[in-house]
């Protein structure tokens, strides 16, 4: 891949229903691990990671 290519990758937006859909992923994962209010910022990175790593869709292709 040129880096044309993935600038153009970088720069797609996901749609309010790709949001929506994430986040609600996001608040289950918070429900189903117990996790703190205060911990919020070092799971959502941990789930980001996650999810992208299990070929997750966090930007558009």
């Amino acid at each position: 891949m040129d880096a044309g290519t993935n600038k153009q990758k970088s720069n797609q937006r996901l749609s309010i229903f790709e949001l929506e859909a994430l986040r609600e992923a996001f608040r289950q994962s918070v429900r189903e691990n117990d996790v703190a209010e205060a911990e919020w910022a070092q799971h959502a990175e941990l789930f980001v990671k996650k999810t992208s790593q299990k070929g997750g869709r966090l930007t558009r292709t």
